[in-house]
């Protein structure tokens, strides 16, 4: 559960196949380097595959292939963000800033974005300098959930 809070929102921003984008910092439990991802044979295009962190395997998602974007390799700048309560992380090109904002910046996403997009994301942020497509955690975790659930069924 997330704690209560007053009119101001925190974000972490990244860049996800040359998009900006961004994700609350309540749902973040680490940001860490992407070094070792074991790949893993026969998983879905979209698990990029796991990692051994500090004894805890985590599942590593390539949101940029869910979301129908183009797929970026590895870079010197690549990081996981790990969700909190999660196993999950997902890879992202580069991090950018964290940075706050009011709720009078924060707009519904347009009704004409790709709808792979608007599965995982419900906000965007208007800004001086462009827009910030801001990714909902709980979206992105039920929809692996039924992905997942989805392809056991298959089998």
């Amino acid at each position: 559960m997330k704690p209560e809070r007053n009119n101001n929102f925190q974000y972490i921003t990244f860049r996800l196949a040359r998009n900006l984008m961004g994700v609350d910092i309540l749902d973040i439990r680490e940001i860490i380097p992407c070094t070792r991802v074991t790949r893993i044979h026969l998983a879905p295009g979209f698990v990029m595959g796991l990692m051994n962190l500090r004894g805890r395997i985590l599942t590593i998602l390539d949101i940029a292939v869910l979301m129908g974007l183009e797929k970026q390799g590895k870079n010197s700048h690549s990081h996981i963000i790990v969700f909190k309560n999660t196993n999950v992380g997902f890879a992202v090109d580069q991090i950018g800033d964290l940075f706050d904002t009011g709720r009078e910046k924060i707009e519904s996403i347009p009704v004409n974005i790709d709808p792979r997009i608007q599965k995982y994301s419900d906000t965007i942020i208007n800004l001086p300098d462009g827009v910030i497509m801001i990714l909902n955690a709980g979206k992105i975790i039920a929809c692996i959930r039924t992905e997942a659930r989805a392809l056991k069924e298959d089998l």
